[in-house]
């Protein structure tokens, strides 16, 4: 049998088009959205990238809040250039958060942003992504050699870079990147092994019905990716937190860049687990099972069954994504069998453009 390239696989995952970096400004239509405007002028990565439909709500949301005596979250950097006729044209190229707002640090601006989406939720704004709302906080992150962190001593720690949290469901908004662990549980080594592949509940409100990694979640605010993993690996697939301590191995992270199909940017970052199963005869050998209600059921496929789900459009992309690497890494797939291996790879671990934890 002919073999089929993974490429569309990790194309599905990985599907905005790449772009210049920081300094340079981002692609038309997008802005940056900054944490302070000197962040900006140092040509820092931003917190995320906004869409001009999510520009002129903050621009609403500014207007209303200074008409009612309340001093603005956001503020809007204008520059601009001369026309045809010599006319200067202005423009806003970035948006940053007031001063004054900063200087209460992440919990002030928390808790600004936290009542702007919720209120934009309850009026039915941005409906795409806020119907998904988690009641669940995630970290965002600025550059760790951005102004407001001057004065810290912590911003050398790691994820020390907080510069608020987030309801997850808006992250998209901003086109800001989010953060998760993916696990793959497997029985066996090389061709033979087998891999145990979910299916999500078809109430999960994003992506219901389809496969999905071993165990695989976002990181909560507050959270390191391994105790995020620990907690995931009891929540959806029922193992416990002494055997998989014994034997995970972190294997890396990978990161994307996704557009949904209503236009939202969702930069992503997963941190990557293996679980190798103890054999099944042995006395400590546990079955992942579903625990709560994210899991439908759980599969033993076999490295050929897994390919096939790949190719099948049933996965969720990013899951996709995870199990092309894993299979990369553990030798099945090879620069020898997948001509597009370098292509893959390079896509499975692209610079972002936006800020993430130092």
């Amino acid at each position: 049998m002919a073999y089929r390239s993974l490429l569309s696989v990790v194309q599905a995952a990985d599907n905005f088009p790449s772009y210049p970096l920081p300094p340079s400004a981002p692609p038309a239509p997008y802005l940056p959205f900054h944490l302070t405007l000197s962040d900006y002028l140092a040509h820092l990565p931003p917190l995320g990238l906004l869409r001009p439909d999510v520009l002129r709500q903050m621009r609403a949301v500014a207007e209303d809040e200074e008409k009612h005596g309340k001093g603005a979250l956001w503020k809007f950097h204008q520059g601009g250039k001369p026309d045809e006729t010599g006319n200067w044209v202005a423009k806003i190229e970035c948006v940053y958060f007031h001063e004054d707002v900063v200087q209460g640090g992440k919990d002030a601006l928390g808790k600004r942003m936290a009542e702007i989406v919720g209120k934009w939720r309850d009026e039915g704004v941005f409906p795409g992504p806020l119907a998904g709302w988690r009641n669940e906080l995630y970290s965002i992150y600025a550059s760790p050699q951005s102004s407001a962190f001057i004065s810290s001593s912590k911003v050398k720690e790691a994820f020390s870079n907080l510069a608020f949290p987030l309801e997850r469901a808006a992250c998209a908004i901003f086109g800001l990147a989010t953060f998760g662990v993916h696990l793959t549980a497997y029985e066996g080594e090389g061709q033979d092994m087998k891999i145990w592949v979910p299916r999500r509940s078809k109430t999960k409100p994003t992506w219901p019905g389809r496969l999905d990694n071993s165990v695989a979640g976002g990181i909560p605010s507050g959270m390191t990716p391994f105790d995020s993993i620990i907690k995931e690996c009891d929540e959806e697939a029922s193992l416990p937190g002494d055997l998989v301590r014994k034997h995970i191995k972190a294997t890396g992270v990978m990161s994307y860049f996704y557009i949904t199909e209503d236009g939202y940017l969702q930069p992503e970052v997963e941190y990557i687990y293996d679980l190798p199963l103890p054999p099944s005869d042995s006395a400590e050998y546990v079955k992942p099972a579903p625990h709560d209600d994210e899991v439908e059921s759980f599969a033993l496929m076999s490295v050929p069954e897994l390919i096939e789900a790949l190719h099948g459009n049933d996965m969720k992309p990013n899951c996709g994504l995870v199990y092309v690497d894993f299979l990369m890494r553990h030798g099945i797939v090879t620069p020898e069998t997948e001509p597009n291996f370098l292509e893959i790879s390079w896509k499975m671990h692209r610079k972002l453009g936006v800020s993430a934890p130092m």
